[in-house]
């Protein structure tokens, strides 16, 4: 028969050294309102929002930190609050950029051994002066060159009344901005008649690579003179070098050590053949391969056995059938001992 007499005492050692805890009491946070909804709030308005944080312990509560999420700022906090005692997480909600529903949260970090960790939220219902459709954020998913435009119309609300746009404004010259009137048969049924469609066009000369710009609209509506549309999104290389850059590290030259880069055509419905690699250093050789003709090829870099030793800062250089990317440079770097 088993025997049960030592977990029996270790439990009754733990239980006695949580009540011993217990005894010696500590701070406890209370907070009785964790979430506070606003409603229906303008959008663009900055709204004061307060918490109350209640001490209901034995000591002395102190408030370590506070942390808001994107959208809400802490503009003070009271950092002790003693024994039965009151303070408050006194914060600010801008609506700018935001629309319908949306919720904001706030980290309280205390010496609160229960509850180290309290997170608060806000609530509210953003109602815009001029309302953005299908929403006032714009996505790019294109190729270098090619002819691509997204579309916004800015609708009027209850709340401007009628309007009219005065000109648009970007902060990048990878786009062309327009905008016009909607007229009869073109608005959005069940709407305002005050209705702007924007047309937002990725020019020739836009960058390859990330794209994030904000595109502003001047209006006549007191409570909206600006209405803002954030663009964001991707333009792809017609031609892609994956990697960018070819790095050995440092290497044996002996080894004969090698590196693959691939060049993808993502021009549509045409056909580009890589036709000569070189590199300016002769510590390097260089391989062409077509993995699939006209759209694919490997480029194979490798470490001659008898390259001298020292810090390689070489190019490799791609000769192309596409006119507009006729020569593509790849750096390389490598250490050879």
């Amino acid at each position: 028969m088993r025997k049960f007499g030592k977990p029996l005492m270790m439990v009754a050692v733990m239980v006695s050294m949580v009540s011993m805890v217990a005894a010696q009491g500590g701070p406890k946070l209370v907070v009785e309102k964790k979430v506070i909804d606003l409603g229906e709030v303008p959008q663009g308005v900055v709204k004061d929002v307060e918490f109350e944080l209640r001490n209901e312990g034995s000591a002395p509560l102190r408030v370590k930190s506070v942390r808001p999420t994107c959208g809400c700022t802490v503009a003070e906090f009271d950092k002790e609050i003693p024994v039965d005692g009151t303070g408050s997480v006194r914060a600010k909600l801008d609506t700018t950029g935001f629309k319908g529903a949306i919720s904001k949260s706030i980290l309280v970090m205390t010496d609160d051994p229960s509850v180290p960790t309290m997170t608060l939220a806000i609530k509210a219902v953003v109602q815009p002066y001029i309302d953005v459709m299908p929403r006032s954020l714009v996505r790019f998913n294109a190729l270098q060159k090619e002819k691509a435009e997204q579309k916004v119309v800015l609708v009027g609300t209850e709340r401007s009344g009628a309007f009219t746009v005065t000109g648009v404004e970007t902060e990048s010259d990878a786009f062309d901005v327009s905008y016009r009137a909607l007229g009869d048969g073109e608005r959005i049924e069940g709407k305002s008649d005050t209705q702007y469609e924007i047309i937002i066009r990725l020019t020739e000369e836009a960058p390859v690579g990330p794209i994030s710009s904000v595109v502003k609209v001047m209006t006549t509506a007191p409570q909206a003179k600006v209405v803002e549309i954030k663009v964001f999104g991707v333009l792809r290389a017609l031609l892609r070098v994956t990697p960018p850059e070819l790095q050995f590290g440092a290497v044996e030259a002996v080894q004969a050590p090698g590196r693959n880069l691939i060049i993808v055509n993502n021009r549509p419905g045409t056909s580009v053949e890589i036709t000569e690699a070189s590199i300016d250093d002769p510590a390097f050789s260089t391989e062409i391969v077509a993995v699939e003709k006209g759209k694919r090829y490997q480029v194979t870099v490798s470490v001659k056995r008898d390259a001298s030793v020292g810090v390689k800062n070489a190019t490799l250089v791609l000769k192309t059938t596409d006119p507009d990317t006729p020569e593509l440079k790849v750096p390389i770097r490598a250490s050879l001992r």
